[in-house]
Protein backbone atom coordinates (compact mmCIF):
# COMPACT_ATOMS: atom_id res chain seq x y z
CA UNK A 1 0.00 0.00 0.00
CA UNK A 2 3.11 2.26 0.70
CA UNK A 3 4.77 1.87 -2.47
CA UNK A 4 1.66 2.48 -4.66
CA UNK A 5 1.10 5.40 -2.23
CA UNK A 6 4.99 6.55 -3.27
CA UNK A 7 4.86 6.06 -6.26
CA UNK A 8 1.39 8.12 -7.39
CA UNK A 9 3.56 10.99 -5.09
CA UNK A 10 6.30 10.66 -6.79
CA UNK A 11 5.02 10.68 -10.52
CA UNK A 12 2.71 13.28 -9.53
CA UNK A 13 5.55 16.13 -8.85
CA UNK A 14 8.16 14.44 -12.08
CA UNK A 15 5.74 14.20 -14.52
CA UNK A 16 6.50 17.90 -15.80
CA UNK A 17 10.73 16.89 -16.06
CA UNK A 18 12.42 15.98 -18.34
CA UNK A 19 13.01 12.01 -18.65
CA UNK A 20 16.28 11.87 -16.94
CA UNK A 21 15.08 14.21 -13.99
CA UNK A 22 12.13 12.19 -13.97
CA UNK A 23 14.58 9.28 -13.02
CA UNK A 24 16.78 10.90 -10.52
CA UNK A 25 13.95 12.25 -8.76
CA UNK A 26 12.11 8.90 -8.59
CA UNK A 27 15.74 7.16 -7.55
CA UNK A 28 16.44 9.91 -4.92
CA UNK A 29 12.87 9.89 -3.64
CA UNK A 30 12.57 6.54 -3.29
CA UNK A 31 15.38 6.54 -1.22
CA UNK A 32 13.67 9.42 1.21
CA UNK A 33 10.29 7.54 0.99
CA UNK A 34 12.18 4.11 2.29
CA UNK A 35 13.70 6.06 4.73
CA UNK A 36 10.20 7.69 6.79
CA UNK A 37 8.76 4.03 5.57
CA UNK A 38 11.90 2.06 8.00
CA UNK A 39 11.62 5.19 10.79
CA UNK A 40 7.84 4.60 10.96
CA UNK A 41 8.80 0.41 11.13
CA UNK A 42 11.29 0.52 14.41
CA UNK A 43 9.42 3.82 15.82
CA UNK A 44 5.98 3.27 17.08
CA UNK A 45 5.02 6.31 19.35
CA UNK A 46 5.12 9.98 18.11
CA UNK A 47 8.87 11.92 19.16
CA UNK A 48 9.31 14.78 20.90
CA UNK A 49 12.07 16.70 19.20
CA UNK A 50 13.80 18.98 21.04
CA UNK A 51 17.23 20.04 21.45
CA UNK A 52 18.98 17.46 22.88
CA UNK A 53 17.88 15.04 19.43
CA UNK A 54 20.11 13.26 17.72
CA UNK A 55 19.81 13.30 13.69
CA UNK A 56 21.02 10.85 11.42
CA UNK A 57 24.29 12.17 10.14
CA UNK A 58 23.40 11.37 6.67
CA UNK A 59 19.52 12.00 5.70
CA UNK A 60 18.65 14.61 8.69
CA UNK A 61 16.05 12.36 10.03
CA UNK A 62 15.20 12.35 13.94
CA UNK A 63 16.78 9.60 15.58
CA UNK A 64 14.57 7.80 18.40
CA UNK A 65 17.36 6.77 20.80
CA UNK A 66 16.40 5.24 24.35
CA UNK A 67 19.89 5.61 25.72
CA UNK A 68 18.96 4.59 29.22
CA UNK A 69 18.70 0.89 26.97
CA UNK A 70 21.54 1.71 24.75
CA UNK A 71 22.90 -1.78 23.45
CA UNK A 72 26.55 -2.33 23.23
CA UNK A 73 26.85 -2.47 19.69
CA UNK A 74 23.94 0.22 18.08
CA UNK A 75 24.70 2.96 16.53
CA UNK A 76 24.13 6.13 17.46
CA UNK A 77 25.19 8.13 14.08
CA UNK A 78 22.75 6.55 11.14
CA UNK A 79 19.19 5.35 11.06
CA UNK A 80 19.02 1.67 10.54
CA UNK A 81 17.80 2.81 6.63
CA UNK A 82 21.24 4.85 5.80
CA UNK A 83 23.19 2.46 8.33
CA UNK A 84 21.92 -0.95 6.09
CA UNK A 85 22.16 0.46 2.50
CA UNK A 86 24.95 2.50 2.52
CA UNK A 87 23.28 5.56 1.11
CA UNK A 88 26.78 7.57 0.63
CA UNK A 89 26.90 5.69 -2.97
CA UNK A 90 23.62 7.92 -4.20
CA UNK A 91 25.47 10.77 -5.88
CA UNK A 92 23.22 14.18 -4.89
CA UNK A 93 23.63 17.12 -3.54
CA UNK A 94 22.69 18.85 -0.13
CA UNK A 95 20.69 21.52 -1.90
CA UNK A 96 19.09 18.75 -3.62
CA UNK A 97 18.36 16.27 -0.47
CA UNK A 98 16.61 19.50 1.17
CA UNK A 99 14.47 19.76 -1.98
CA UNK A 100 13.40 16.32 -2.21
CA UNK A 101 12.23 16.82 1.83
CA UNK A 102 10.30 19.46 0.56
CA UNK A 103 8.32 17.01 -1.56
CA UNK A 104 7.38 14.38 1.91
CA UNK A 105 5.64 17.05 4.22
CA UNK A 106 2.70 14.72 4.71
CA UNK A 107 5.05 11.42 4.77
CA UNK A 108 7.29 13.25 7.54
CA UNK A 109 4.27 13.95 9.85
CA UNK A 110 2.79 11.11 9.30
CA UNK A 111 6.14 8.97 10.29
CA UNK A 112 7.60 11.51 13.17
CA UNK A 113 4.53 13.45 14.43
CA UNK A 114 5.92 17.21 13.65
CA UNK A 115 3.71 19.02 10.76
CA UNK A 116 5.44 21.22 8.40
CA UNK A 117 4.28 22.77 5.28
CA UNK A 118 7.07 22.02 2.63
CA UNK A 119 9.08 25.40 2.88
CA UNK A 120 9.31 25.05 6.42
CA UNK A 121 10.69 21.68 5.75
CA UNK A 122 13.19 22.84 3.26
CA UNK A 123 14.43 25.41 5.58
CA UNK A 124 14.67 23.04 8.76
CA UNK A 125 16.31 20.79 6.42
CA UNK A 126 18.57 23.97 5.63
CA UNK A 127 19.82 24.75 8.82
CA UNK A 128 20.11 20.39 10.20
CA UNK A 129 21.74 19.36 6.96
CA UNK A 130 25.01 21.61 7.34
CA UNK A 131 25.50 20.75 10.72
CA UNK A 132 25.57 16.61 10.19
CA UNK A 133 28.63 14.47 9.49
CA UNK A 134 27.82 14.09 5.91
CA UNK A 135 27.44 17.17 4.39
CA UNK A 136 29.82 19.43 7.11
CA UNK A 137 32.96 17.63 5.40
CA UNK A 138 31.49 18.04 1.66
CA UNK A 139 31.20 21.78 3.28
CA UNK A 140 34.83 21.98 4.85
CA UNK A 141 36.08 20.26 2.23
CA UNK A 142 34.14 22.98 -0.36
CA UNK A 143 35.85 25.63 2.14
CA UNK A 144 39.51 24.69 1.86
CA UNK A 145 39.18 24.47 -2.03
CA UNK A 146 37.89 27.42 -2.80
CA UNK A 147 40.57 29.19 -0.63
CA UNK A 148 43.03 27.65 -2.21
CA UNK A 149 42.07 28.97 -5.70
CA UNK A 150 41.24 32.42 -4.22
CA UNK A 151 44.82 31.89 -2.99
CA UNK A 152 45.98 31.18 -6.63
CA UNK A 153 44.14 34.20 -8.13
CA UNK A 154 45.56 36.71 -5.79
CA UNK A 155 49.22 36.07 -7.26
CA UNK A 156 47.47 35.50 -10.90
CA UNK A 157 46.22 38.98 -10.19
CA UNK A 158 49.71 40.47 -9.21
CA UNK A 159 51.88 38.64 -11.90
CA UNK A 160 49.34 38.53 -14.90
CA UNK A 161 52.58 38.41 -17.29
CA UNK A 162 54.85 36.38 -16.14
CA UNK A 163 55.55 33.08 -17.35
CA UNK A 164 52.35 30.99 -15.22
CA UNK A 165 51.92 27.69 -15.48
CA UNK A 166 50.44 24.99 -13.76
CA UNK A 167 53.66 23.65 -12.17
CA UNK A 168 54.45 26.84 -10.34
CA UNK A 169 50.81 27.71 -9.01
CA UNK A 170 50.23 24.30 -8.31
CA UNK A 171 53.49 24.82 -5.88
CA UNK A 172 51.72 28.14 -4.38
CA UNK A 173 49.04 25.69 -2.48
CA UNK A 174 51.27 22.83 -2.20
CA UNK A 175 49.34 20.38 -4.49
CA UNK A 176 49.73 18.24 -7.13
CA UNK A 177 49.92 20.22 -10.52
CA UNK A 178 47.33 17.05 -11.84
CA UNK A 179 45.24 17.65 -9.05
CA UNK A 180 45.27 21.50 -9.14
CA UNK A 181 43.93 21.74 -12.84
CA UNK A 182 40.52 19.31 -11.64
CA UNK A 183 40.25 21.13 -8.96
CA UNK A 184 40.96 24.78 -10.52
CA UNK A 185 38.62 24.01 -13.24
CA UNK A 186 35.84 22.64 -11.00
CA UNK A 187 36.03 25.88 -8.44
CA UNK A 188 36.75 28.62 -11.79
CA UNK A 189 34.08 26.74 -14.27
CA UNK A 190 37.02 27.35 -16.91
CA UNK A 191 40.30 25.35 -17.39
CA UNK A 192 43.86 27.53 -15.52
CA UNK A 193 45.16 28.48 -19.29
CA UNK A 194 41.94 29.54 -20.69
CA UNK A 195 41.39 31.81 -17.48
CA UNK A 196 44.90 33.38 -17.74
CA UNK A 197 44.64 34.02 -21.57
CA UNK A 198 41.59 35.73 -20.69
CA UNK A 199 42.88 37.81 -17.96
CA UNK A 200 45.49 38.64 -20.16
CA UNK A 201 43.58 39.45 -23.46
CA UNK A 202 40.96 41.51 -21.75
CA UNK A 203 43.68 43.49 -20.07
CA UNK A 204 44.97 44.32 -23.24
CA UNK A 205 41.70 45.51 -24.62
CA UNK A 206 41.76 47.87 -21.59
CA UNK A 207 44.98 49.53 -22.43
CA UNK A 208 43.87 50.31 -26.08
CA UNK A 209 40.71 51.72 -25.46
CA UNK A 210 41.81 53.43 -22.27
CA UNK A 211 45.34 55.11 -23.50
CA UNK A 212 46.65 55.95 -27.07
CA UNK A 213 50.17 54.16 -26.53
CA UNK A 214 50.73 51.76 -30.23
CA UNK A 215 50.31 48.01 -29.91
CA UNK A 216 54.45 47.04 -29.40
CA UNK A 217 54.35 50.13 -26.76
CA UNK A 218 52.12 48.05 -25.15
CA UNK A 219 53.72 44.52 -25.64
CA UNK A 220 57.03 46.47 -24.46
CA UNK A 221 55.13 46.66 -21.38
CA UNK A 222 53.67 43.55 -20.31
CA UNK A 223 55.97 41.02 -21.79
CA UNK A 224 53.76 39.36 -24.44
CA UNK A 225 54.93 37.05 -26.98
CA UNK A 226 54.88 39.04 -29.86
CA UNK A 227 52.88 41.35 -32.48
CA UNK A 228 51.54 38.29 -34.35
CA UNK A 229 50.82 36.12 -31.38
CA UNK A 230 48.83 38.73 -29.94
CA UNK A 231 46.78 40.12 -33.06
CA UNK A 232 45.74 35.91 -33.66
CA UNK A 233 44.81 35.52 -30.58
CA UNK A 234 42.74 39.10 -29.84
CA UNK A 235 40.63 38.15 -33.25
CA UNK A 236 39.60 34.67 -31.66
CA UNK A 237 38.60 35.86 -28.25
CA UNK A 238 36.70 39.27 -29.55
CA UNK A 239 35.71 38.54 -33.50
CA UNK A 240 37.48 41.53 -34.25
CA UNK A 241 41.05 42.80 -35.00
CA UNK A 242 43.04 45.38 -32.60
CA UNK A 243 42.37 48.53 -35.17
CA UNK A 244 38.44 47.60 -35.31
CA UNK A 245 38.45 46.86 -31.12
CA UNK A 246 40.01 50.33 -30.86
CA UNK A 247 37.99 52.15 -33.41
CA UNK A 248 34.92 50.45 -31.99
CA UNK A 249 35.53 51.89 -28.62
CA UNK A 250 36.89 55.34 -29.45
CA UNK A 251 34.03 57.03 -29.74
CA UNK A 252 31.72 55.28 -26.89
CA UNK A 253 29.76 58.22 -25.80
CA UNK A 254 26.11 57.50 -26.09
CA UNK A 255 24.17 59.80 -28.54
CA UNK A 256 21.73 61.18 -25.57
CA UNK A 257 24.23 62.25 -22.55
CA UNK A 258 23.35 60.00 -19.45
CA UNK A 259 20.35 61.56 -17.17
CA UNK A 260 22.67 61.60 -14.32
CA UNK A 261 25.80 63.80 -13.84
CA UNK A 262 27.91 63.65 -10.83
CA UNK A 263 31.00 65.70 -11.18
CA UNK A 264 33.73 63.98 -9.16
CA UNK A 265 36.47 65.32 -6.60
CA UNK A 266 40.10 63.66 -7.39
CA UNK A 267 41.78 62.48 -4.18
CA UNK A 268 44.87 61.01 -3.52
CA UNK A 269 44.23 58.26 -1.41
CA UNK A 270 46.38 55.93 0.77
CA UNK A 271 47.30 52.48 0.16
CA UNK A 272 44.72 50.11 1.70
CA UNK A 273 43.90 46.93 2.87
CA UNK A 274 40.61 44.95 2.05
CA UNK A 275 38.97 41.48 3.49
CA UNK A 276 37.23 40.07 0.90
CA UNK A 277 34.48 36.94 0.06
CA UNK A 278 34.47 36.31 -3.95
CA UNK A 279 31.34 36.23 -5.59
CA UNK A 280 31.66 33.24 -8.55
CA UNK A 281 28.75 33.73 -10.74
CA UNK A 282 29.95 29.95 -12.51
CA UNK A 283 27.38 27.24 -12.28
CA UNK A 284 30.51 25.09 -10.45
CA UNK A 285 30.21 27.23 -7.78
CA UNK A 286 28.02 30.00 -6.90
CA UNK A 287 28.30 32.30 -4.27
CA UNK A 288 24.88 33.72 -2.70
CA UNK A 289 25.47 37.90 -2.98
CA UNK A 290 23.39 38.48 0.36
CA UNK A 291 25.47 35.48 2.23
CA UNK A 292 28.65 36.58 1.65
CA UNK A 293 27.63 40.19 2.69
CA UNK A 294 25.90 38.57 6.02
CA UNK A 295 28.98 37.16 6.27
CA UNK A 296 31.24 40.51 6.47
CA UNK A 297 28.38 42.31 7.96
CA UNK A 298 28.86 39.88 10.95
CA UNK A 299 32.55 39.72 10.90
CA UNK A 300 32.81 43.18 11.02
CA UNK A 301 30.71 43.62 13.68
CA UNK A 302 32.15 41.19 16.05
CA UNK A 303 35.76 43.34 15.52
CA UNK A 304 33.56 46.84 16.06
CA UNK A 305 35.59 48.09 12.62
CA UNK A 306 33.26 50.79 11.64
CA UNK A 307 33.99 52.31 15.18
CA UNK A 308 37.68 52.06 13.68
CA UNK A 309 37.07 53.81 10.62
CA UNK A 310 36.90 50.95 8.35
CA UNK A 311 33.89 50.81 5.55
CA UNK A 312 32.38 48.56 3.71
CA UNK A 313 33.24 47.76 0.21
CA UNK A 314 32.61 46.05 -2.99
CA UNK A 315 35.53 45.88 -5.35
CA UNK A 316 35.16 45.07 -9.37
CA UNK A 317 38.48 44.21 -10.94
CA UNK A 318 37.61 44.08 -14.70
CA UNK A 319 35.95 47.09 -17.38
CA UNK A 320 32.71 46.60 -17.56
CA UNK A 321 32.35 47.00 -21.42
CA UNK A 322 34.89 44.70 -22.15
CA UNK A 323 34.71 41.13 -19.24
CA UNK A 324 31.07 39.89 -19.87
CA UNK A 325 28.89 40.06 -16.13
CA UNK A 326 29.18 36.63 -15.08
CA UNK A 327 32.90 36.52 -15.78
CA UNK A 328 33.91 39.91 -13.74
CA UNK A 329 35.58 39.51 -10.70
CA UNK A 330 33.43 40.80 -7.85
CA UNK A 331 34.45 40.42 -4.47
CA UNK A 332 32.70 42.23 -0.99
CA UNK A 333 34.21 43.07 2.33
CA UNK A 334 35.56 45.82 4.64
CA UNK A 335 38.59 48.09 4.51
CA UNK A 336 40.72 47.18 7.52
CA UNK A 337 43.52 48.63 9.96
CA UNK A 338 46.93 48.39 8.38
CA UNK A 339 48.27 45.66 12.14
CA UNK A 340 44.59 43.61 11.62
CA UNK A 341 45.47 40.02 10.79
CA UNK A 342 43.43 38.69 7.87
CA UNK A 343 40.51 36.21 9.59
CA UNK A 344 40.04 32.90 8.03
CA UNK A 345 38.03 32.50 4.86
CA UNK A 346 38.93 36.10 3.92
CA UNK A 347 41.36 37.19 1.01
CA UNK A 348 43.22 39.78 1.44
CA UNK A 349 43.81 42.68 -1.91
CA UNK A 350 46.15 45.41 -1.88
CA UNK A 351 44.48 48.96 -3.00
CA UNK A 352 47.71 50.95 -4.68
CA UNK A 353 47.96 54.28 -3.13
CA UNK A 354 46.98 56.97 -6.09
CA UNK A 355 44.76 59.33 -7.34
CA UNK A 356 41.25 58.46 -7.79
CA UNK A 357 38.29 60.36 -9.43
CA UNK A 358 35.66 59.73 -6.42
CA UNK A 359 32.04 59.94 -7.45
CA UNK A 360 29.52 60.49 -4.53
CA UNK A 361 25.80 59.23 -5.53
CA UNK A 362 23.07 59.59 -3.50
CA UNK A 363 20.40 56.77 -4.08
CA UNK A 364 18.86 53.30 -4.33
CA UNK A 365 21.73 50.93 -4.93
CA UNK A 366 20.05 49.51 -8.55
CA UNK A 367 20.21 53.40 -9.95
CA UNK A 368 24.41 52.66 -9.20
CA UNK A 369 24.17 50.99 -13.00
CA UNK A 370 23.61 54.61 -14.25
CA UNK A 371 26.33 55.94 -12.58
CA UNK A 372 28.91 53.89 -14.09
CA UNK A 373 27.12 54.52 -17.60
CA UNK A 374 27.59 58.73 -17.03
CA UNK A 375 31.53 57.78 -16.00
CA UNK A 376 32.67 55.68 -18.47
CA UNK A 377 30.32 57.01 -21.34
CA UNK A 378 30.51 60.78 -20.48
CA UNK A 379 32.64 61.67 -18.00
CA UNK A 380 35.96 59.63 -19.24
CA UNK A 381 36.42 60.70 -22.49
CA UNK A 382 34.94 64.85 -22.04
CA UNK A 383 37.76 64.86 -19.50
CA UNK A 384 41.57 65.27 -18.87
CA UNK A 385 41.97 62.15 -16.99
CA UNK A 386 42.28 58.35 -17.95
CA UNK A 387 41.74 55.26 -15.79
CA UNK A 388 45.40 53.91 -14.27
CA UNK A 389 43.89 50.45 -13.96
CA UNK A 390 40.54 48.84 -14.88
CA UNK A 391 39.57 48.20 -11.38
CA UNK A 392 37.06 50.37 -9.71
CA UNK A 393 35.38 49.82 -5.46
CA UNK A 394 32.41 51.44 -3.86
CA UNK A 395 32.47 52.71 -0.51
CA UNK A 396 29.07 52.62 1.55
CA UNK A 397 28.61 55.92 4.02
CA UNK A 398 25.62 54.30 5.31
CA UNK A 399 23.63 50.86 5.33
CA UNK A 400 19.80 50.14 4.21
CA UNK A 401 19.51 48.23 7.58
CA UNK A 402 19.54 51.95 9.67
CA UNK A 403 18.97 54.27 6.27
CA UNK A 404 16.26 55.30 3.84
CA UNK A 405 16.48 53.82 0.89
CA UNK A 406 16.55 57.22 -0.88
CA UNK A 407 19.16 58.28 1.37
CA UNK A 408 22.06 55.86 0.51
CA UNK A 409 25.00 57.13 0.15
CA UNK A 410 27.81 55.23 -2.18
CA UNK A 411 31.23 56.63 -3.37
CA UNK A 412 32.68 55.03 -6.24
CA UNK A 413 36.42 55.13 -6.89
CA UNK A 414 38.34 55.26 -10.25
CA UNK A 415 41.86 55.09 -10.02
CA UNK A 416 42.70 58.29 -12.37
CA UNK A 417 46.39 59.66 -14.33
CA UNK A 418 46.37 62.81 -16.35
CA UNK A 419 46.27 62.50 -19.73
CA UNK A 420 49.24 62.74 -21.71
CA UNK A 421 48.99 65.83 -24.15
Amino acid sequence: MRAKTHSNYVGRYAEPIKSKLKRKKAIYGNFLHNILVNFALNNKKLMNINSETKYCQTCGIPLDIDYTNLKADQNEEYCDYCLKNGVKLYDFSMDYLIYLWGLFPEEYYKEVGIRHTSSELREIMSRRLPEIKRWKQKINTAHIQYELVIRVQEYINCHLFDDLDSEKLSQIVCISKYHFRRLFKAVCGDSLGNYIQRLRLEYIAFKLISTNISVPEILSQINYQNKHTLSRVFKNYFNCSIPEFRKRHSNACSEGKNPIQIEPSIERVPHTRIAYLKLERTHHASHSFSVLWKQVLQFSESYELLSKGCKYVSLTLDYPFITLEEQSRFMVGVTLPQSFKIPKGFGVYEVPAGEYAIFRFKGLYHELNRVYRYIYLDWLPANDYSLREPFTFETYINTPEKTPVSELITDIYLPVKKKEI
